[in-house]
């Protein structure tokens, strides 16, 4: 899921020509919290009767039904951001440093990727007391080496879904590293003239493989956990990039989104209240994911090019902040909610007691995801200055 960007500024950070230019968006990263914030929602978050006490009954049902879409968010960022560096490097050095591109990556997903990987498999479930079962044994067998190997994804669509939410989340990183594979090579191998009719023909073969499971597989998971069926989106934000780049300074797109924006809100409003997005008919299987994909470009377009009150309210410092540790966010807060689950049932009774552990629960994902990015990330992401062509978010 992903991980580019930080600083206060509303614009992108470009130093003098003669030097290395810094492409960073700061309200990209508000808006990777909004993507968790989406998430974090539909995990349950919130208790449904103080998320409808909150933001009303009718948002409170959209966000339990179709907050999981803020993964597709991720997805259309990442696609994106990577694919404006790619097009960056490329036009400054003439090459794609392939090497450079996955030896970065690696430095930013796999270290808490990992660690995510020994809490979920080997400490949380002693905790939980599930160690020894047969059960546990069975989980251990089926998915340890998939997700070992950032294939857990197919493991869980394959073969069985994972039984403990703090690992299953971890699918998305794997469809995520699988995509790392592909797209510098898109950019690096495929002549300029070539690239957007070949991914336009990429997106149309992945939905294409999503009406083909939707009819085949009564199962979601085969469509959920399946990278080929998710590629789509991650394409779209690569599209993006390819057409519009990385440049903010198209004064007639700006102007345009001006008067567009407010329609475009309300399309978005309407998308995402629409009852249990990507489930129901075949037609339903394959088509929402391409109205929220459809939106979640739209959305980036106007945080980057637009001058409203999106923009600004995406660019607001603490928004930045929570967006730039938003990678622990996400990789933390089934962690923070099972602590909540486990004192709800061994405290004794207290005033508020389900409101306030929620609120402790989201305190404890924040404090867990400020430690582990400061603390162990940042270690890592040090080194990724040895391998920078193109700088983005400064560690």
């Amino acid at each position: 899921m992903a991980n580019l960007i930080m600083s206060a500024s509303t614009e992108a950070e470009v130093t003098k020509p003669g030097s290395l230019e810094r492409i960073y968006f700061p309200e990209l990263d508000g808006l990777r919290f909004i993507a968790f914030l989406m998430v974090y929602l539909f995990h349950g978050g919130l208790p449904p009767g103080m998320l409808s006490g909150w933001i009303g009954s009718g948002a409170s049902r959209a966000m339990r039904e179709n907050g999981g879409m803020g993964v597709q968010l991720f997805f259309i960022l990442s696609g994106y951001l990577i694919t404006a560096l790619l097009l960056r490097e490329e036009a400054r050095f003439g090459r794609i440093a392939l090497w450079a591109f996955w030896i970065r990556r690696i430095l930013r997903i796999w270290p808490l990727y990992y660690l995510t990987i020994v809490i979920g498999f080997f400490l949380l479930p002693g905790l939980a007391g599930a160690m020894g079962t047969d059960g546990y044994r069975q989980m251990l067998r089926i998915h340890l080496v998939p997700f070992s190997g950032f294939l857990g994804n197919w493991s869980m669509a394959l073969v069985a879904p994972i039984p403990y939410d703090w690992l299953s989340i971890l699918w998305s990183v794997c469809v995520e590293e699988q995509f790392y594979l592909i797209v510098p090579l898109l950019v690096a191998w495929i002549a300029p003239r070539g690239r957007i009719p070949l991914v336009a023909g990429l997106m149309a073969s992945s939905i294409v493989v999503r009406w083909v499971c939707a009819q085949h597989y009564s199962s979601q998971l085969m469509i959920v956990f399946n990278t080929f069926a998710q590629f789509d989106t991650l394409l779209s934000g690569m599209l993006l990039a390819l057409i519009l780049g990385w440049d903010r300074n198209r004064p007639g797109l700006t102007a345009w989104l001006r008067w567009l924006q407010w329609p475009f809100f309300g399309v978005v409003v309407w998308v995402i209240s629409q009852p249990h997005l990507g489930h129901g008919s075949v037609g339903h299987r394959t088509w929402d994911y391409v109205w929220v994909w459809l939106c979640g470009v739209g959305i980036v377009v106007v945080a980057v090019w637009g001058q409203g009150w999106l923009r600004a309210a995406l660019a607001y410092s603490r928004m930045v902040w929570l967006g730039k540790i938003s990678y622990g966010l996400y990789m933390y807060h089934e962690v923070a909610l099972w602590t909540r689950e486990q004192l709800l049932h061994r405290l004794p009774w207290f005033p508020n007691k389900e409101p306030l552990l929620a609120i402790g629960a989201f305190a404890l994902t924040i404090a867990l995801s400020a430690c582990s990015y400061y603390g162990y990330e940042r270690r890592f992401l040090q080194f990724k200055r040895a391998w920078t062509r193109v700088p983005s978010r400064p560690v």
